[in-house]
């Protein structure tokens, strides 16, 4: 237990959170902005793996910032399928992302094998470039705490200041902009926007390609830094928990970055674990992510459903 209380509050554990924190952050804002348009898009999973392999294939042939693009565009096309399929043709968008996550989990591995010429499993034969990182080291010539601030701040990836950006961009648009206070608007009472002559459907058609995109985002993150290179099945449920974080976060940009933090650490325990507690089987450990989905979504309908009865008896 001490070796663990040591690893936790290590400047190695932290990095380890900040990379597992990153695709899930990223996810969790694309989640936000689809759940606060009205247009919950339970596909971020999905969006996320289509992102892992268009990433790790374009940056074969191209530089790393094309291959990030490439992949930010994938999740955007799929966003705007959903948006087709639930706009247009009246879908249940529930079942539309559900059908983008199978389309996705079994396409991946199609393309997979095209691309690298029949192996299913990974692209270990595909030469792919990964995300460059952010070197700080010169803030070791502040005194007294740069090589501190250089073990804690140094090395992260590109993605991951762009997404702690994002976090704040994403906040100033939502509640310092009339396009946010739309979208918002559209999200909580779609017949006042739409008599005001706002467009309900064009609104959430960009937030599922934005949240598309930002998903997509959280891929090219996973697989050209976190990891470098694809496998099948990668994104392991990190889409479906980042929908439990868009709820844990209050729909809420700062909430959303704190709830990705706290199953960050959670998953960064998941990967030091094992080599503490050799004795507790792998399996078990792996779960722990998802318990503490599960626990934390209750956490959150429980406190709801209080919140409720508090201002049902206030009336």
């Amino acid at each position: 237990m001490i070796e663990l209380l040591v690893t936790v509050f290590s400047t190695t554990f932290f990095v380890t959170v900040i990379r597992t924190s990153t695709p899930l952050l990223l996810a969790t804002l694309g989640g936000l902005i689809a759940d606060l348009s009205g247009a919950l898009n339970v596909a971020l999973e999905g969006m996320m793996l289509v992102g892992c392999l268009t990433a790790v294939i374009v940056s074969v042939f191209a530089p790393w910032y094309v291959a990030v693009l490439a992949a930010i565009l994938a999740g955007a096309l799929l966003g705007a399928i959903m948006a087709f399929f639930h706009l247009r043709l009246k879908a249940d968008i529930i079942l539309v992302g559900f059908a983008i996550n199978i389309l996705a989990a079994g396409g991946t591995v199609f393309a997979l094998t095209m691309a690298t010429g029949g192996d299913k499993g990974t692209s270990i034969n595909l030469t792919s470039k990964a995300v460059p990182a952010v070197d700080l080291s010169f803030l070791g010539l502040i005194p007294g705490i740069g090589n501190f601030l250089v073990r804690m701040l140094s090395g992260h990836s590109l993605l991951s200041w762009l997404a702690a950006l994002l976090v704040f961009a994403i906040w100033y648009f939502l509640y310092r902009t009339p396009w946010g206070l739309w979208l918002r608007g559209v999200g909580e009472y779609p017949a006042a926007p739409e008599a005001a002559g706002i467009p309900v459907n064009a609104i959430r058609t960009w937030s599922l390609l934005v949240s598309g995109g930002l998903a997509a985002l959280g891929g090219a993150q996973l697989a050209m830094f976190n990891y470098i290179g694809f496998t099948r099945d990668m994104t392991a449920g990190r889409g479906f928990i980042a929908l439990g974080a868009v709820l844990l976060g209050a729909r809420h940009p700062v909430g959303a970055l704190m709830a990705a933090l706290l199953f960050g650490v959670f998953e960064a325990l998941a990967v030091v674990m094992p080599g503490l507690f050799n004795w507790i089987p792998a399996e078990l450990i792996r779960m722990i992510p998802f318990v503490v989905t599960i626990l934390a979504l209750f956490l959150f309908s429980y406190r709801a459903m209080q919140a409720q009865r508090l201002r049902s008896a206030g009336h």
